[in-house]
């Protein structure tokens, strides 16, 4: 017994083109069908009928076993796409959720920062809401971001609490470049003019240091200026770990500010220029996956993971916002951006020729169904629109409005619910495939005795276009008139007494 559907699935398939079609193309042949088999039932072995019904009970069975196939294909399908894009909905809900913790996370990391660096205890109650934090986002499925800690040495005595090490997690990125004082790093410069020519300048580089470039140690500016430039290193450090020393996160700030960018990765406060907001993995590989499932249908591998979190990366530190009165400006849409990436890919233009060969398959099949011959330019036009957003139903309708010219309102009717000519005059092409012993499949909607069955004003019996099928050129040929005609022969011999 197949599972149960539930009430949503219910409506999402009755949303669903391709399941609606091969539905109602099944329930429209089946009381045909079940006509044909009863009359095969009805009919004796010995009957002259019986090869004639047997014919049209094969073909019958042949149609219903292939639209059956069609209605079951069609559901699976619709049923896969329904559960896929329930699965996305639950990674959309779980992203958001660990975007929501991290953006708790990455504030209480900066303070905690600020506390070791000044050689204080970390409050406890940071340190509690941090483990928090991080076991939700872990059980959410995400990953903490490396904070900056402590030494985690069992008895340093350098670590924030003194006696037991620093009260950050235990990390193995390394110790916060900002581990030591301003006062003790200022000292290795004292009495060094090239060495502090060369502190003075990465510090003018970050536009935090307005004093000249003498080789004159002014400790008040000195510090002032690192003291800001610690802040914005530890709000880097926060989420992307520890830099070597304070030298390079000074560097880096000074490379931000030249490109314009603020301290990249945080969406930080883009001293003298625009904010580049940058994602952190967890939220790259997010948008990242979600460009290769949208344009490819799968996720990205680890390797096109790694590769397009730093193309992304990129782009966001050349394309930083601007807010000017609350409006923002500048910066990048990044689903979209990815997706372009994505599009550059080989497999990409292979899925959408691929894709286009179906939606062409596709549409010539209605066509075919319907009796409409379209020419290549029209193949392509449709398929072409289909591409550009149009529903394929849309198109498959417009064929069946082609179809119905001409064709009594009962037709015309059936064709606007979605049936297909084919199924409309399948009696007829099972009677004429029996009658005149041909295959259904090999008889074309263009063939003027079966388009005959049905005009304008009218719609022939089933009775009336079996008389009308033996006056057709092909039956002559067929193993039921040589019967009919040895029949009509063995009677004239009888009726004379020539035959017993």
């Amino acid at each position: 017994m197949a599972p149960k559907k539930s009430q949503s699935l219910i409506k999402y398939l009755n949303n669903q083109s391709d399941y609606i079609n091969a539905r109602d193309a099944l329930k429209s042949y089946a009381q045909t069908f079940k006509s044909i088999e009863l009359a095969y039932n009805n009919t004796s072995p010995t009957s002259n009928k019986f090869s004639e019904q047997l014919v049209a009970y094969n073909a019958a069975k042949a149609r219903i076993d292939s639209l059956q196939k069609a209605f079951d294909d069609a559901t699976t399908a619709a049923t896969k796409r329904f559960e896929t894009q329930k699965e996305e909905k639950v990674k959309g809900e779980k992203l958001k959720e660990t975007s929501d913790i991290e953006a708790q996370l990455n504030p209480l990391y900066v303070s905690r920062n600020a506390y070791i660096r000044q050689g204080a205890p970390v409050p406890e109650s940071i340190n509690l809401q941090i483990k928090n934090l991080e076991t939700r986002l872990r059980e959410a499925g995400g990953r903490p971001t490396p904070g900056v800690t402590g030494p985690t040495g069992p008895t340093g005595p350098t670590g924030p609490t003194g006696t037991t090490g620093g009260t950050g997690p235990t990390t193995t990125l390394g110790q916060s470049a900002l581990t030591e004082d301003i006062s003790s790093f200022i000292r290795k410069y004292a009495g060094n003019v090239e060495k502090t020519k060369e502190l003075q300048q990465i510090l003018k580089e970050t536009n935090l240091y307005k004093g000249p470039v003498d080789g004159i140690l002014r400790a008040d500016q000195i510090i002032k200026a690192l003291s800001n430039a610690d802040e914005k290193i530890a709000e880097y450090e926060s989420v992307f770990g520890p830099f070597a020393n304070r030298m390079e996160g000074l560097q880096r700030l000074a490379s931000d500010f030249k490109t314009g960018g603020g301290i990249g990765g945080i969406g930080g406060t883009g001293v003298g220029g625009p904010t580049a907001t940058i994602s952190n993995p967890t939220q790259a590989d997010a948008y990242v996956n979600a460009a290769f499932r949208s344009e490819l249908g799968r996720d990205a591998t680890s390797a096109e993971l790694q590769k397009y979190r730093k193309i992304l990366n990129d782009a966001e530190r050349k394309n930083p916002s601007r807010t000017v009165n609350g409006i923002t400006t500048g910066g990048i849409n990044r689903d979209q951006f990815l997706k372009t990436e994505v599009a550059k890919l080989p497999e990409y233009s292979k899925k959408k020729a691929d894709k286009s060969a179906i939606t062409s398959q596709s549409i010539l099949e209605t066509a075919r169904v319907n009796g409409v011959t379209l020419g290549q330019d029209q193949l392509n036009s449709l398929t072409k629109q289909v591409q550009d957003g149009t529903d394929i139903k849309i198109i498959q309708n417009q064929i069946r409005s082609i179809a119905a010219n001409g064709m009594p309102d009962k037709v015309v009717k059936l064709l606007d619910q979605g049936i297909d000519l084919d199924t409309i005059y399948s009696p007829y092409k099972n009677l004429m495939a029996s009658i005149l012993e041909l295959n259904p499949e090999s008889i074309d909607l263009k063939d003027p005795t079966l388009r005959s069955a049905i005009g304008p004003d009218r719609e022939m019996t089933i009775y009336d276009f079996e008389k009308n099928l033996r006056k057709d050129y092909r039956w002559q040929y067929t193993d039921n008139a040589k019967r009919d005609v040895s029949n009509i022969a063995l009677k004239v011999l009888r009726d004379f007494g020539f035959q017993a």
